[in-house]
């Protein structure tokens, strides 16, 4: 097929590279001609590999994992399709349409995959390219090796760890004309480390792409702001050698005189062409940021690929349209929760923010301050930013629990673009006026009177009274729409407690900033981060003790152990005939009747509770029960940590002149022993509340089903909240499939990208500070939970899936209370995302295993089996030995 002839539903007939030259031939872009053997010459060819189907089995049963067997499957594969003639039929077409073009010319033969340059993968480099193919000889055997690099190692595990089988990706391959550049490189239109959409880079070096991409060289780096067309950067590189064309075919590398070396290869016309060019790509892609190959000659510019930029995180939705930079910080990242939420889930979070108000139509108008990115939710927090007292008031709660963030942030703040945002609207600060007024009272009277030792108790019946209040005004609608209006106005005033519990969580953490200034650099500093540990009044960590005891009723039990492996879909009965059964099986019920709320990402009311499926909460207590620890370790293990805080307070205090200053610190004292714990209680009434609007939606979805207008109830997750009531409303109406099965699509991508924890409206997302001192190798993150640990890394991705034993250290993207029955054995704790304040971070604390959080990549660069020392005093986490073999 021609370039000309390429139309845009000829992907699996061209693949990605085709396609996309093709678009850009017939857009008029400076493409040079060409034309594409398409994917049915492909199936012709493997059709004659009489071996082939048997190599496919093998490649379908290959670990992703498994670079060795990816390597000789690899190489055998392209043996056998490389002792395969080409079709005579293809050497018969391939001739022809070389004529046409010229037999006369050199040509660029280029793999381009049917998975490839995508927007959701792009497979950049995963087959081969041959340059200066000269003859007709040549030319099919270059098309043959291309044919065979589907298979090169890189390409097999690319596909078998983004989940692309191996049967369902095929072949074409790309002829065109060679250009003889002076300079070639590539193009990003958006910074592809930073993300900044408006700021544009260039790498180039000398003669073909190839020294470039290849790694021979360093390249020059040219960072142009696309809004001036200025260059921000220019980084010269030590271009030893260039890649060039020999006459007779083939290329050859070549030393770059010395002169050379340093000097630009671009001048300012020549960036200012491509910048433009770039821009024109990324326009006719409807203003996709794009990754493009171009070649200079003279001052001709021509480009030879464009394909979309898949590493970028995608702009939250939304955007104002006050012309400035709006920052904005992930919701899930407070929640410690990084996965991508359900869209009901997104849409019911909106209601809830922001808090304040008492009914659904109070939500002040204009941008909102919740908005979608990635299938997660983010919050605007420029216009607090923007007021002197909260922006002083957010740096310093940054600076406790997200210092990295805080020195992003400051880096941001004092641009124009940002401080042109717009300031809070009057209605919203009305909203917080008139929840928060009473706060500072409150807390002057946490510090001064309060009786510490009831707090836990008295959060507990707040809680309680308010989800029983919720939960009877919801039940008083009858089934359907009208039931779901109520779960919806009740969860729009869900956080009304929040001025009540505030000044509870602010003074503890008030009052340990304030210890740790007092005793730092003292023989009393560490007295200070064990005061954390054995927290009074944790609901989560209650949790985690009843667990515990689960597993106490199941050890003395072998066939009780070995039953609950044989579980299936939650059910216990019989469990009942087996030694230790009733008891375990009543013991289980109570406790899903107090927690079975909870689960992993309990933030999306779209995932499963543990009422719904306690796979995991199984899995736990076979994993605790198995180890053989004496009945009742884990509660004596934290009366052991209650023991330590409170012997830590009383040095404190000792360690006080007596008088005035010894009371305030008592009370500082009390105040993190006291009110730290309740920092769960807000979370565990909303997963109570999520609960009953949970039940409401899954009784209305299954209403729809039955009447064959939805098809299955987990569709309802998909919809937004409007739409179900709508559906619920109109007994006619039919759920929309096409809408449900793209945003579900889209919410599978998305979890195969990692969300930034701040990111600007333009895409930025700030670099994080490395420290000075950081070991070659090592990881760095906050260190949330001090001490210093050395064990084995057990990297879990799925805790229902997986159980971690006596001493591992667990390596986890994130940790919520669905996690938390993995941290009776854990010896120490790291993790992509966290702060000081988050879950694990607190978890950690309290039961005194060391932790660094906010690593950004340790379940990827770590290994399960690893020797790692974690020291959650520095937030460094270092390998000690690998895997063994």
């Amino acid at each position: 097929m021609p370039f000309a002839h390429i139309g845009s539903d000829d992907l699996s007939r061209v693949g990605g590279k085709g396609q996309n030259l093709g678009a850009l031939a017939r857009a008029g872009f400076p493409v040079p001609p060409g034309f594409v053997v398409t994917t049915a010459a492909y199936h012709h060819f493997v059709a004659d590999c009489p071996t082939f189907p048997a190599w496919l089995d093998r490649l379908d049963a290959l670990d992703p994992d498994d670079l060795a067997g990816a390597r000789e499957l690899g190489a055998a594969v392209r043996d056998a399709l490389l002792a395969v003639p080409l079709p005579s039929a293809l050497l018969t077409d391939l001739d022809a349409a070389h004529q046409a073009l010229g037999i006369d010319h050199a040509y660029a033969v280029r793999s381009s995959a049917t998975a490839e340059d995508l927007p959701g993968a792009s497979f950049a480099g995963q087959q081969d390219t041959y340059l200066n193919i000269r003859g007709r000889d040549e030319l099919a055997s270059a098309v043959r090796r291309c044919f065979a690099s589907l298979f090169t190692d890189r390409a097999i595990l690319y596909r078998a760890r983004n989940g692309f089988g191996h049967r369902h990706v095929a072949l074409a391959v790309v002829v065109q004309q060679m250009v003889i550049p002076d300079a070639a490189g590539i193009l990003f239109t958006a910074d592809p480390v930073t993300g900044h959409r408006r700021t544009l880079t260039i790498d180039a070096g000398y003669g073909l792409g190839e020294a470039l991409v290849g790694g021979l060289v360093t390249a020059d780096l040219y960072r142009v702001d696309r809004r001036t067309g200025a260059i921000k950067e220019l980084r010269l590189g030590d271009k030893k050698v260039a890649v060039r064309p020999l006459s007779g075919g083939g290329t050859v590398t070549e030393d770059v005189p010395e002169d050379m070396r340093r000097a630009r290869v671009l001048d300012d016309a020549a960036v200012a062409a491509l910048a433009d060019l770039g821009a024109r790509v990324e326009a006719h892609y409807g203003g996709v940021p794009q990754d493009l190959e171009w070649c200079l000659v003279g001052r001709e510019l021509w480009l030879v690929q464009a394909r979309p930029i898949t590493s970028l995180y995608p702009l939250p939705e939304s955007l104002p349209d006050d012309g400035s930079v709006h920052l904005y910080m992930s919701f899930g990242h407070g929640q410690n929760m990084i996965d991508p939420i359900t869209p009901l889930g997104r849409d019911l979070w909106r209601v809830v923010f922001p808090i304040g108000k008492t009914r659904l139509d109070e939500i002040p108008s204009g941008p909102t301050t919740m908005v979608d990115a990635g299938s997660r939710i983010f919050l605007d927090i420029t216009p607090a930013l923007r007021l002197a007292p909260t922006r002083r008031l957010m740096l310093r709660i940054l600076r406790a629990v997200y210092p990295d963030v805080a020195a992003g942030l400051v880096t941001l703040l004092d641009r124009p673009e940002v401080q042109a945002a717009a300031r809070p609207r009057p209605a919203a600060l009305r909203l917080v006026a008139r929840l928060m007024w009473t706060v500072p009272f409150d807390l002057a009277w946490m510090f001064l009177g309060a009786p510490l030792e009831r707090q836990a108790a008295w959060a507990d019946r707040l809680v309680a009274d308010r989800v029983a209040a919720f939960r009877t005004a919801v039940a008083a609608q009858p089934p359907g729409a009208a039931r779901l209006r109520a779960a919806r106005h009740e969860l729009t005033q869900v956080f009304t407690i929040m001025p009540k519990i505030a000044p509870r969580l602010v003074s503890g953490l008030l009052s340990l900033g304030r210890l740790r200034r007092r005793f730092a650099g003292t023989a009393r500093a560490g007295d200070v981060e064990t005061l954390q540990r054995g927290l009074v009044g944790n609901v989560t960590t209650e949790m985690d003790l009843r667990v515990g005891d689960l597993a106490d009723l199941v050890r003395p039990h072998p066939e009780l152990l070995a039953g609950l492996a044989h579980v299936r879909d939650g059910d216990l009965r019989a469990l009942r005939d087996l030694p230790g059964g009733p008891a375990f099986v009543d013991a289980f019920a109570a406790f899903l009747a107090r927690f079975g709320m909870r689960g992993q990402a309990e933030i999306d009311i779209g995932r499963p509770r543990w009422a719904d499926d306690p796979t995991l909460l199984l899995t736990s207590i076979r994993g605790m029960a198995s180890h053989g620890d004496a009945p009742g370790k884990h509660r004596e293990h934290f009366a052991a940590l209650q023991a330590e805080g409170e012997a830590a307070a009383q040095r404190l205090v000792a360690a006080t002149t007596p008088g005035p200053a010894r009371w305030w610190v008592r009370r500082q004292v009390q105040c993190v022993r006291h009110c730290l714990g309740v920092r769960e209680h807000p979370k565990y009434l909303f997963v109570q509340c999520f609960e009953h609007v949970r039940a409401a939606v899954r009784a209305a979805a299954e209403s729809l089903v039955r009447a064959g207008r939805l098809d299955a109830v987990d569709d309802v997750w998909f919809l937004t909240y409007d739409e179900l009531i709508a559906l619920a409303d109109d007994p006619r109406a039919l759920a929309p499939r096409s809408t449900i099965a793209a945003r579900r699509a889209d919410l599978e991508h998305a979890r195969h990208i990692h969300p930034p924890l701040l990111v600007t409206s333009e895409g930025e997302i700030p670099e994080r500070p490395v420290p000075k001192d950081l070991p070659p190798g090592a990881l760095a993150g906050l260190g949330a939970s001090a001490g210093v640990v050395e064990g084995i890394a057990h990297v879990v991705l799925d805790p229902a899936a997986q159980v971690l034993r006596a001493g591992e250290i667990l390596v986890a993207p994130y940790t919520d209370p669905g996690w938390t029955p993995l941290f009776v054995h854990a010896a120490g704790l790291v993790c992509d995302v966290g702060g000081m304040m988050t879950h694990g971070s607190v978890i950690a604390r309290e039961y005194g295993i060391p932790a660094v959080v906010g690593v950004g990549d340790g379940t990827r660069r770590l290994k399960s089996g690893q020797r790692l020392r974690v020291d959650g005093s520095r937030g460094i986490v270092e390998v000690l030995a690998e895997v063994a073999p």
